[in-house]
């Protein structure tokens, strides 16, 4: 039993619901900054860093589930309960880095220790998010704006009216973890009336190697705020750089767009699925780059004067998601393509020829290159007294440098399963983002940024980003004939 859904409809639903969690992500952000300050926004980032490497072993789990349960096979049940026994390791590996890191940053103890109720939730989510993932995409959109919405009264209550500090934050988090694992679970309670199975988990555990190396690229690349925080025996450059990173992180939302992509390619999609997907998403993704880079300063501005010294970084940064948007979808154009797990447990020799392989091994070489990289140019800018501008602006640039260089690497190898080249839409739309990204920039004096108090700067800006959205769809809708018949499509649903 599957359940059944499109690309673009699918991608519409989560995107939509990506778009209200970047709406309430940044108000969550915008709290934290004003209410810690750079310096207790960078603690909490290292708290959910190290939960990230505490959540590693449950990728093993997840990855299989993904793939058995796009493929027909219930078992949802067996993931959650496997889920949930492993979590004892993950509380394991997160003392072990709490231990080594709070005193080294000169933070409190006592967020660390609440922070350990991620653990079990991480995994449960962990489970739930990838039997949504093969089973109803959309499901996660649902869910996601649930938690999101809790998430921001919880952190309202214990910020403003409680004064709770970084623990009020990690009280937040615990509410949108638990809030989304719930939804979740309810929205694909079907997949979970099967009992439990041992033999899955036998077999999830006799290929755990492979999502372990598949996961293990996610943990290098939150590495570099551990890192940074210790090289720099500090959290300030930590706090400006996420919120910059995190504000700039809007882009990959447009990778939401084709969240049904990687399930409609494990069940057989045509291989001119990535280059729609990636046309798709980038109608979305390279305004939002765009007007990200013409806006910098204002939009940073929202989060105390603290947060401009992460203005050229933010840039730099809006840039770096486009191609890592790109690196995501070839990822899940070269694993879902791949058909040597389908049947019979395959070979390791075949395994190890596969692209489940080689697009594991290639982000793993991309993490190790780029934290190298980065120690070298963060222990010189340390060494060398950069400010935190410039050191923010450094740490930006090796990230969007290694990335390009990776997205490379992985593009030759996907030319051989599919076709990527996007049609002339694309241009239309890159065209359409420059003009915005040039209008907006030079609009921006006009709305009097960086002066007034927040909530009217906040709802100047808000008139500026409408009317530069507006301007990039009016000039796609007139330049492009395929924009056109998808709106007049959506618009007719309605």
């Amino acid at each position: 039993m599957t359940s059944s859904f499109g690309l673009k409809s699918t991608g519409l639903v989560v995107f939509s619901g990506r778009l209200v969690s970047a709406v309430t992500g940044i108000i969550f952000l915008f709290m934290l900054a004003t209410r810690l300050g750079t310096s207790g926004y960078g603690t909490v980032e290292v708290i959910v860093t190290i939960l990230t490497f505490a959540s590693f072993p449950v990728g093993t789990v997840a990855y299989w589930v993904t793939r058995d349960v796009a493929r027909g096979k219930m078992v949802g049940r067996t993931a959650m309960i496997t889920s949930v026994l492993l979590s004892g390791l993950g509380i394991f590996i997160y003392f072990a880095f709490t231990v080594f890191t709070y005193s080294t940053i000169a933070a409190s103890l006592v967020p660390f220790l609440l922070g350990v109720l991620l653990v079990p939730l991480s995994y449960w989510g962990g489970a739930t998010s990838a039997i949504v993932t093969g089973y109803r995409p959309s499901a996660y959109g649902y869910s996601i704006v649930v938690s999101e919405l809790a998430k921001l009264g919880v952190a309202y209550e214990a910020l403003y009216v409680y004064r709770l500090g970084i623990n009020g934050a990690i009280l937040a988090l615990l509410t949108s973890y638990l809030v989304q694992s719930t939804a979740g679970s309810y929205l694909v309670r079907v997949t979970t009336e099967n009992r439990f199975d041992p033999a899955e988990v036998r077999r999830w555990t006799r290929l755990s190697w492979l999502p372990a190396l598949s996961y293990l690229p996610s943990s290098l690349a939150v590495a570099d705020t551990l890192m940074v925080a210790l090289i720099v025996r500090g959290t300030a450059v930590v706090g400006t750089y996420q919120v910059a990173f995190t504000v700039a992180a809007v882009v990959t939302y447009a990778t939401s767009l084709i969240f049904a992509m990687y399930p409609l390619l494990l069940r057989g999609g045509d291989r001119r699925l990535p280059a729609v997907s990636l046309e798709y998403s980038m109608l979305f993704a390279l305004p939002m780059a765009a007007g990200c880079i013409a806006l910098a300063g204002p939009i940073l501005f929202q989060f105390g004067p603290n947060a401009l010294l992460g203005s050229f970084g933010f840039a730099i940064l809006a840039f770096m998601f486009l191609f890592n948007n790109i690196s995501l979808l070839l990822d899940q154009t070269l694993m879902g393509t791949e058909e040597v797990d389908v049947g019979e447990t395959p070979s390791l020799w075949r395994l190890v020829r596969s692209n489940l392989l080689f697009v594991p091994i290639v982000n793993i070489a991309y993490g190790i290159s780029y934290l190298a990289a980065l120690f070298v140019a963060v222990s010189y800018s340390s060494y060398a007294g950069f400010g935190v501008s410039a050191e923010v602006a450094t740490w930006a640039t090796v990230q969007l440098v290694a990335t390009f260089v990776f997205v490379l690497v992985k593009a030759r190898r996907a030319r051989r399963v599919a076709y990527l080249i996007p049609s002339i839409s694309f241009v239309y739309y890159l065209a359409s983002a420059c003009i915005m990204a040039v209008a907006v920039y030079e609009a921006a004096p006009y709305f009097a940024m960086e002066t007034l108090r927040t909530a009217t700067n906040v709802g100047h800006l808000v008139v500026l980003v409408a009317l530069g959205a507006g301007l990039y769809f009016g000039l796609v809708y007139a330049l492009d004939s395929k924009f056109r018949g998808m709106a007049r499509s959506v618009l007719r649903r309605f």
